[in-house]
């Protein structure tokens, strides 16, 4: 798993990339684009979605909250990639990620 770093001076440009995940209690892997160095994940479905490393338990782990939640990584370096799934079996949601390239 890549690194994140910390810096007061970051500037974000555009919109790199949009990704659509389809995610179900299989853990599903996200791995930031190439020239990419931030992003965010919403969630607008009714569903908590948990992230992390792999071999998330059911209903542990760091969520993010259902109906409009989002969570923003920044500076981003290497291939960071994390994992996402559901708490409820038998349904099927869709995360929004959007990757933002630096200036």
């Amino acid at each position: 798993m890549g690194t994140i770093r910390r810096l007061t001076d970051l500037q974000l440009g555009s919109i790199g990339t949009t990704k659509i995940l389809t995610l179900t209690t299989a853990e599903t892997v996200f791995q930031i684009s190439s020239g990419n160095r931030a992003f965010e994940a919403g969630n607008n479905t009714l569903f908590n979605i948990f992230y992390g490393q792999s071999n998330l338990a059911v209903n542990s782990g760091l969520i993010i909250s259902s109906s409009n939640g989002a969570k923003f990584w920044d500076t981003i370096t290497d291939d960071f990639s994390m994992y996402f799934r559901l708490n409820t079996a038998g349904v099927s949601v869709q995360l929004i990620i959007q990757e933002y390239k630096g200036n």
